[in-house]
């Protein structure tokens, strides 16, 4: 049977008020822990327990060493019997140890929320999540409540080789450990891992030696993207190669005035590592002739499966605004900043919604983009240009733009266009922490569209 902290703490504090020092104490799980003359007990009824004793124990409890028990109640006897002050002294050997294995725990139990990956499962014919995890130390307790927090409308179970951890929805439990070899579950999701770990992997920035450090190969076994990475590793040098022989990171724009060509052109673009990520390209549409254009972010999930643009939940919010605001929406151009799909899994589909879930485009991705909506920009050639979000404001104003303060005011020096604004993106609404916030941003949205309406007609 082995020790745990809650027996610990109970027999650390019958010893301390019995006064048993630190040299005299066996932590081995047997059926006394000392056996010492009454003469050499140093009584303490009521010890002091600070509460950053508590907070450090309970890490290093988790510690797998052997001497953590000992350790621990060196220090709590040190602090009662020694200095109150001792956690503050770091150089002091026994809060020196302490820390490095607090530090460990800690650095482990963060590892454990980075590469755990669920597997959907069927059990007793539920459908539930699955996975299993080597900690280097016992952190399923301690760690185990962060996945309630996350994906907590799910039952999930977590094995590891020292225990197991089970959600059920309304509570967390826990049971013996299981060994990998007894773990065999496949899942279709692991083949989203992969594709996505091969979009966002750069050769020009492979560096094992700190991948290594960041994702330890003693992890590698239960990652469905680690199963590919001595692939990637093998391809680097004619990847390298193949990068230096392609300009990477600018859209080449052909010299035509066809609309029809332009958009076949730009389906083939691979002028990013998004085109490899994304399902297609999704060029703008609408009015060719329009006199106002709206230029949004980047393509949803939705988007990037249909090939059109604002046709998911922000496409349905921007059509009630279209609405409110009296505004035809095959009257106007819809475009994006950036035409591919950029996304991270979510976590085996665990949080109960989307398996890909959006992330924002980096600086080089919007830049390699841009000529794309420069092109449009001169096809459509609007009098009112709309712009919707962060990502749409860099690509238009060339700089970070704040929507609180920005939004609504309108810019008549830009080069796009005679008339350039910016408003809250439909998504903006969507995320507010509340409806008083998103009613406020959609009125403010129709606001902003009924304004670059008028503007047309200036």
């Amino acid at each position: 049977m082995e020790l745990d902290f809650e027996t610990w703490r109970i027999e650390a504090r019958s010893l301390l008020q019995k006064g048993v020092p630190p040299h005299l104490t066996s932590w081995e799980l047997t059926q006394s822990f000392f056996t010492i003359a009454d003469s050499e007990l140093k009584p303490l009824p009521s010890p002091k327990v600070p509460k950053e004793f508590m907070e450090l124990a309970a890490l290093v409890a988790c510690a797998r060493d052997p001497q953590r028990w000992a350790l621990l109640y060196r220090l709590i006897f040190r602090l009662n019997h020694e200095n109150a002050k001792l956690l503050n002294v770091v150089v002091d050997e026994d809060v020196h140890k302490a820390q490095l294995l607090a530090k460990s725990v800690s650095k482990d139990i963060h590892k454990m929320h980075a590469f755990v990956r669920f597997k959907k499962a069927v059990i007793d014919g539920q459908e539930t999540y699955v996975a299993w995890h080597k900690a280097e130390h016992y952190i399923v307790k301690l760690a185990t409540p962060f996945f309630v927090r996350r994906f907590g409308d799910k039952p999930w179970s977590i094995f590891t080789p020292d225990g197991s951890a089970h959600w059920n929805m309304e509570t967390l439990s826990f049971s013996e450990g299981m060994s990998q070899s007894d773990f065999e579950h496949d899942d279709p999701f692991d083949e989203v891992w992969k594709t996505y770990y091969r979009s966002i992997y750069n050769p020009a920035r492979l560096k094992i030696k700190m991948m290594k450090q960041e994702m330890s190969p003693k992890y590698w076994s239960s990652l469905p993207e680690a199963e590919i990475i001595h692939e990637l590793i093998r391809e680097t040098p004619q990847r390298l190669q193949n990068m230096s022989q392609t300009e990477k990171f600018l859209a080449q724009v052909p010299d035509t005035f066809d609309w029809s060509e332009v958009k076949k052109s730009a389906l083939s673009c691979n002028a990013c590592p998004l085109a490899s990520q994304a399902t297609q390209t999704v060029f703008g549409e609408g009015n060719l002739h329009a006199e106002l254009m709206i230029v949004g972010e980047q393509p949803g999930d939705e988007e990037d499966l249909s090939g059109s643009a604002f046709v998911g939940p922000a496409g349905q919010v921007l059509a009630q605004a279209l609405e409110k605001a009296g505004v035809a929406r095959e009257s106007i151009y819809l475009t994006n900043a950036v035409k591919h799909f950029k996304w991270t899994p979510a976590n085996a589909s665990a949080g109960g919604g989307k398996a890909r879930i959006h992330k924002k485009a980096s600086g080089s991705e919007m830049h390699a983009c841009k000529p794309w909506l420069e092109k449009e920009i001169e096809l459509v050639k609007p009098k009112v240009i709309l712009a919707l979000g962060a990502t749409a404001g860099i690509a238009l104003y060339g700089r970070l733009v704040q929507i609180q303060k920005e939004r609504g005011k309108v810019r008549t020096d830009s080069a796009y266009a005679k008339t350039l604004l910016i408003s809250w993106h439909p998504s903006a609404i969507l995320r507010a922490t509340n409806s008083d916030e998103a009613s406020l941003r959609f009125n403010d949205l129709v606001s902003d569209i009924q304004s670059a309406l008028a503007a047309t007609k200036s």
